[in-house]
C-alpha cells in the first residue's frame, strides 16, 4: 500500500533530530548546531554535526550525510520502508496511505517484526517468573534466594522464565498468528520441528533480555535451572544464548549498553564485567555506567561502540584466574586501537562483581576499581610477574608484544604516550624505545609492502584518473542549490542527453520533466519522485553539500559546462551510429542521402552546444552578488 502523497516530510518535520540522533551520539551544543564524535568512523576529535532546524546531519570524517531516514538507514542498517516505519514506531508518528490503494495493511518488515516478537516474548517470559506456579515459584526463589535480587529488579530488567514444556512458546505464538517465517527467523526455536510444531530453544530457564543501543530487545541469555531438562547423556550447558537473527549479532552488542549510555560522559568511566548478572548487580548497586559483552569476550566493534559515547574511559574488572589474565591480554590491543583510555583491575581468584557488591558492598568495589591499571603496566607485571630480576631479553619480550599492539595506534600523539610509559616501566629512554619501535615496524613492513605491490600489478596499467562527478552530477547539485535554473534549463534541454544508468540522471529527469509540465518543484516535492535506495543516495548528498557564494557564482558556468558535455556526448554517440549505419547500409540512394545530411547537421552543431541565455545568466548572477 502506498504512503500518503508528502507523508515522508511530514514526519520529517516532526521529528526532532536531535532527539533521534542522541541515543546513539553524545552531542553538545555547538551555536544553533550539535556536535559530537562521528558514529560512523573512529575519531578522537568531533567532527559529526546535526543541524534540527535544517533537519539534517553532516559528518566530516567519514563524508556522510543525510536527513533522520537517512541516519536510520545507516544506524540500523534498514531499507528505506524499514527506516519510515522505524521512525513512525520511535515517534508514535502513524503510517498514512494513499486512500483507495486497497485494503491490504502495510506489511511490517522483518526486523520491525522481530523487535516487535522478543517484546511479546519477554512479556510472556516476564509473566511466568512472577506468576504463581510451581515452576516459576522455582525459578523466582533461584532469582530471589540464591542470587539476591529483588522483584523489582526483575521487572526493571524484564526477567522470566521459560516453561519447561517445549510447545508451551509455540503454542501461545500461534494463537496470536505470528506468521511461521517470523518464527523460524527469531531464534527461539531449534531448528527441526517436531510433529510440524515449533520447538523452544530454551526450556526450563531463567531467561535475561538483552536490548541493543536504543533499548529494543533482540535475544535473550537463558540461564540454566534446577528444572532444566536434560536431553540425553550430554549436559545442559549453564548459559543458552539466542543464535545469530536478522536482529541479533553478539559482536555488536553489550549488555546494559541502553542505560548506561545514558549515564556516560566525559569524566565517567564504563566499567565492563563479563557476566549480565554482574552488571545487573553493578547497576543496582550505583554503578550506572557498567556492561557486559555480549559473549564470550570484548570484540573491536564493542569497543568502538563503547569509544563512540566519548567516555573517559573504560575499567575492566577481571578475574583472577587464567582465563581473566588471558582476557586482559585479548583487550590490550582491541583497546589501543579503539584509542579508549583502559585500565584492568584484577578480582580476587574465585570472586566476581556479584560477590563482592554482596560481601563488602559498594565500597569494596569502588576499591577495586581504583587499583585499576594501564594495559603497559598490565602486561609489564603480569608477563614477568614471576622474574625477580628482569634481563634485558625479559623486558624486550614485553616490548615486542605491546609493540605489536601500538602499531594499531593510529594517533602518533596517543603512541608517543603509549611509549614514554612504556620508557618508565622498563627503565628505558624514549629515544630508544624509538629506535627498537621503529625496528620492528620496519621488520614487519617488507611483508606489506610486497602485499601491496602483488595486489597492484595486474592493474597498474590500466589504472587512469577518473572523474569523481559526472555532467548529471554537476548540474543536479546547481538546481538543488538554485531553482531558479530549473524552468529556462527544462525548455532546452532534451532528455535523451542523459545517462539514464547513473542515479543522479534519473534523478535530473524526473526534476526536469516535471519543472517542463508544472514549472519549478520545491526539494520536499522532488524526494516524492525517488524511486530507490540510488537515487535518494544521489539526491541527498548533493542537497547537502554546502555551498558558498563562491560556489553560487560558478553556477551560470556549470550549467554551461554541463549543457555542453551532455550534447556533445550525446550527438557523438548519434555521430557513431551514423557512420555505422553507413557502413551496412543498402544501396538505396535515398537512404544514405538521408543519412549523410544528418551527419553533416551533427557536425555542425559541435560547435554551437546549447546554453543558457545571457540575459538569464545576468540576472542569475546579479541576483547572486
Amino acid at each position: 500500500m502506498p504512503l500518503a502523497h508528502n507523508f515522508v516530510n511530514e514526519l520529517k518535520d516532526r521529528i526532532d533530530l536531535y532527539d533521534l540522533v542522541s541515543p546513539y551520539v553524545q552531542l553538545k551544543k555547538s551555536g544553533s548546531s550539535w556536535v559530537g564524535l562521528s558514529p560512523f568512523s573512529q575519531e578522537k576529535t568531533p567532527s559529526f554535526y546535526v543541524h534540527p532546524d535544517k533537519g539534517f546531519f553532516k559528518c566530516f570524517s567519514s563524508g556522510e550525510k543525510g536527513d533522520a531516514i537517512t541516519f536510520v538507514q545507516k544506524m540500523e542498517n534498514l531499507a528505506f520502508m524499514e527506516a519510515i516505519e522505524f521512525l513512525s514506531n520511535r515517534f508514535n508518528i502513524p503510517l498514512k496511505f494513499e486512500e483507495g490503494s486497497g485494503s491490504v495493511p502495510f506489511g511490517k518488515s522483518v526486523k520491525s517484526e522481530l523487535y516487535s516478537l522478543h517484546e511479546v516474548v519477554a512479556d510472556w517470559y516476564a509473566g511466568h517468573l512472577l506468576d504463581e506456579g510451581k515452576e516459576g515459584a522455582v525459578a523466582l526463589e533461584y532469582w530471589t534466594k540464591e542470587r539476591r535480587f529483588t522483584t523489582d529488579t526483575a521487572k526493571e530488567f524484564k526477567i522470566g522464565y521459560s516453561p519447561v514444556d517445549r510447545f508451551a512458546l509455540s503454542r501461545f505464538l500461534k494463537a496470536k498468528n505470528i506468521p511461521p517465517e517470523i518464527l523460524e527467523q527469531s531464534g527461539l526455536f531449534n531448528k527441526n520441528l517436531q510433529g510440524g510444531e515449533f520447538v523452544s530453544r530454551f526450556c526450563g530457564r531463567l531467561m535475561i533480555p538483552i536490548r541493543e543501543k536504543i533499548g529494543r530487545i533482540c535475544g535473550f541469555t537463558a540461564r540454566k535451572l534446577s528444572l532444566t531438562p536434560e536431553w540425553g547423556e550430554k549436559k545442559a550447558p549453564k548459559y543458552v544464548n539466542s543464535p545469530e537473527t536478522p536482529i541479533f549479532s553478539k559482536g555488536e552488542l553489550l549488555f546494559n549498553h541502553d542505560l548506561a549510555n545514558k549515564e556516560i560522559n566525559e569524566q565517567t568511566d564504563f566499567i565492563l564485567v563479563e557476566g549480565q548478572l554482574d552488571a545487573i548487580r553493578c547497576w543496582v548497586e550505583g554503578f550506572r555506567t557498567v556492561v557486559a559483552p555480549q559473549g564470550t569476550a570484548l570484540g573491536e566493534n564493542q569497543a568502538s561502540l563503547l569509544r563512540k559515547s566519548n567516555p573517559r574511559g573504560v575499567v575492566c574488572l577481571l578475574d583472577g584466574d587464567a582465563a581473566g589474565q588471558k582476557a586482559a591480554f585479548d583487550y590490550i590491543p582491541i583497546f589501543l586501537k579503539a584509542g579508549l583510555n583502559a585500565r584492568f583491575s584484577t578480582l580476587p581468584e574465585g570472586s566476581d562483581p556479584d560477590q563482592v557488591l554482596l560481601d563488602q558492598g559498594s565500597e569494596g568495589l569502588e576499591d577495586l576499581l581504583a587499583r585499576g591499571v594501564s594495559p603497559i603496566r598490565y602486561a609489564y607485571g603480569h608477563m614477568l610477574r614471576d622474574v625477580a630480576d628482569p634481563a634485558p631479553a625479559d623486558r624486550k619480550r614485553v616490548s615486542d608484544f605491546l609493540f605489536d599492539s601500538l602499531s594499531k595506534v593510529n594517533s602518533f600523539v596517543e603512541r608517543e604516550d603509549h611509549l614514554r610509559e612504556l620508557g618508565k616501566v622498563l627503565g628505558a629512554s624514549i629515544d630508544n624505545l624509538k629506535k627498537d619501535f621503529e625496528q620492528f615496524l620496519q621488520n614487519r613492513r617488507p611483508y606489506q609492502m610486497a602485499g601491496s605491490r602483488l595486489n597492484s600489478q595486474d592493474n597498474s596499467s590500466t589504472l587512469q584518473p577518473e572523474r569523481l562527478t559526472t555532467a548529471e552530477d554537476d548540474l543536479l547539485f546547481v538546481l538543488l542549490h538554485d531553482n531558479r535554473v530549473a524552468g529556462p534549463l527544462a525548455q532546452l534541454f532534451d532528455p535523451s542527453w542523459l545517462d539514464l544508468q547513473v542515479p543522479s540522471g534519473r534523478v535530473l529527469a524526473k526534476i526536469l520533466a516535471e519543472t517542463k509540465a508544472d514549472g519549478p518543484v520545491t526539494t520536499n516535492r522532488m524526494e516524492e519522485f525517488l524511486e530507490d535506495e540510488e537515487e535518494r543516495s544521489a539526491f541527498q548528498g548533493h542537497l547537502y553539500q554546502d555551498v558558498d557564494d563562491e560556489d553560487k557564482e560558478s553556477f551560470p558556468n556549470i550549467v554551461n559546462e554541463c549543457l555542453n558535455r551532455l550534447f556533445l556526448r550525446s550527438s557523438k554517440r548519434r555521430e557513431r551510429m551514423i557512420l555505422k549505419d553507413l557502413m551496412n547500409s543498402s544501396e538505396n540512394p535515398e537512404d544514405e542521402a538521408k543519412l549523410r545530411g544528418e551527419l553533416i547537421q551533427i557536425r555542425k552543431s559541435f560547435n554551437a552546444p546549447p546554453k543558457l541565455s545571457a540575459t538569464f545568466q545576468d540576472n542569475l548572477s546579479h541576483a547572486q552578488n
